[in-house]
């Protein structure tokens, strides 16, 4: 247990930036529609 919890560290260590890319697109991903729909409704208020 102690050596997978190392492995771990050593991981997310070693791959920060992608796995923050990855749960960046994520989250994008998942709100696609929300982030659009606002993007939209203030576009359009600005002109």
């Amino acid at each position: 247990m102690n050596q997978l919890i190392n492995d771990l560290k050593t991981l997310v260590r070693n791959n920060w930036k992608t796995i923050l890319w990855i749960v960046l697109v994520v989250l994008f991903v998942s709100n696609y529609d929300d982030i659009k729909s606002g993007i939209l409704d203030g576009w359009n208020d600005a002109k």
